[in-house]
């Protein structure tokens, strides 16, 4: 199968990347050779940056002066975040965008050329899975990776599980503001019987009951995270490391706060957005250096396109997801074993072509998309297209229709032979 799930990737998911990134199949060292613009897949030695697009922010050259590097990325968009529901503690996954979010970080920051030697991240899933697909598209799964509650989301307490909107609608709007937004108003607490207490939780047994939350505020989430900074994160630094820290809004915040020294009021205005690396780099006594194209109150910088940043900062702070971020000209995706560099036009408009007014396809018409896609590339055999097709087919109906296909997700490398 997972040979089957490597020929599927590189046929459907690895469309115009060449053209995209200017990423060049060598041919060497394992790498997948194709025609045309199918062959992005990511092997070892297969890559080489593309050229800088205008509007987009990259980091200085300054070797001299910096240290050490920390990267921050909050984890991509799960599927609370979707359902625009009070997460916390709650252990829940990416969706299919969050995945595109942490796979389009990690062509970031390869493009960048940074390389790790050491990632910390929450123990919560979302976490985890963004740094898994990072580390694993740039090609750095051996970076040794340690993971602790201490930076955890914040605990929304009694609100985790509820929908925004409507928790506004029951308590008002300033008083879910105030939970919401000020620094030092935690939300009510949540019940020791209810699932969302960590205390319930296995994986939380080995903490203390007092020190596990109830209810956190912006303070009481900095005052749980920045111990776990001094004690594992500073030493790296120290010795002049380049780290990843891949957690949540409100324990990066919380960081941050500590290292540009961000007043109480300003701290709950920061946004930071999902998927976007915030990289800062540290002189020998742990200051930050003033970044070019930092915007106050940080001294590091995002990476990536300003106007796409801004937005992105923006619908954090408006709490919603454009349904189109899904459908950008470039993007990753997620399906069967592995994530790959596609077009989104491409796979679309050959399914659509093949589909015509109809809404799903049958295994023939599937196999008819695949020719299209590879041609002049050996053809898939039919026992292939079958298990691909029945892969694909979640609910078994004998017909797979085009969310099917995007449904079809993990996070496992499937490129490398």
């Amino acid at each position: 199968q997972a040979l089957v799930m490597k020929s599927f990737a590189v046929v459907v998911l690895a469309l115009a990347a060449a053209e995209a990134l200017q990423l060049h199949p060598a041919g060497a060292n394992g790498a997948v050779r194709t025609a045309g613009a199918i062959g992005a897949v990511r092997t070892a030695g297969a890559l080489r940056p593309a050229a800088r697009r205008s509007g987009e922010i990259h980091l200085l050259d300054k070797k001299g002066e910096a240290h050490s590097t920390v990267v921050f990325l909050r984890h991509g968009q799960s599927t609370w975040n979707a359902d625009s529901l009070f997460t916390g503690w709650a252990d829940v996954e990416l969706t299919t965008l969050g995945k595109n979010e942490a796979a389009g970080a990690a062509a970031t920051l390869w493009k960048e050329g940074i390389e790790f030697d050491v990632a910390y991240c929450s123990r919560l899933k979302r976490a985890r899975q963004t740094l898994e697909i990072v580390l694993s598209i740039s090609g750095q799964e051996e970076v040794p990776v340690n993971a602790c509650w201490r930076l955890n989301e914040r605990m929304y307490g009694g609100l985790t599980g509820l929908n925004k909107k409507e928790t506004a609608a029951k308590y008002g709007d300033e008083q879910v503001k105030r939970w919401r937004r000020s620094y030092d108003v935690p939300p009510p607490p949540v019940e020791k019987d209810s699932p969302y207490y960590p205390g319930n939780n296995l994986q939380y047994y080995h903490i203390r009951e007092e020190e596990l939350p109830l209810s956190e505020c912006l303070k009481d989430t900095l005052e749980r995270t920045l111990p776990y900074w001094e004690s594992d994160i500073v030493p790296a630094l120290t010795k002049g490391k380049t780290v990843l820290v891949a957690a949540h809004g409100n324990s990066i915040r919380g960081i941050l706060k500590h290292l540009d020294a961000i007043p109480d009021e300003a701290v709950t205005e920061l946004e930071i957005p999902t998927g976007v690396p915030l990289v800062y780099q540290l002189d020998a006594s742990l200051k930050p250096i003033a970044a070019e194209g930092a915007v106050a109150p940080l001294s590091g910088v995002f990476l990536g396109n300003a106007d796409e940043i801004a937005a992105a900062r923006k619908a954090v702070a408006d709490q919603t997801k454009a349904a189109e971020a899904a459908e950008a000209e470039v993007q990753f995706a997620c399906m069967g074993s592995g994530c790959l560099l596609l077009s989104s036009g491409d796979m679309r408009r050959a399914f659509d072509a093949v589909a015509g007014d109809a809404a799903d396809i049958s295994t023939g018409e599937l196999k008819t998309i695949l020719e299209r896609l590879s041609e002049g590339e050996e053809a898939l055999r039919d026992a292939e297209v079958n298990e691909i097709f029945e892969m694909v087919d979640r609910n078994g109906d004998g017909r797979i229709d085009f969310e099917e296909v995007v449904q079809a997700i993990t996070s496992r490398p499937v490129w490398r032979s």
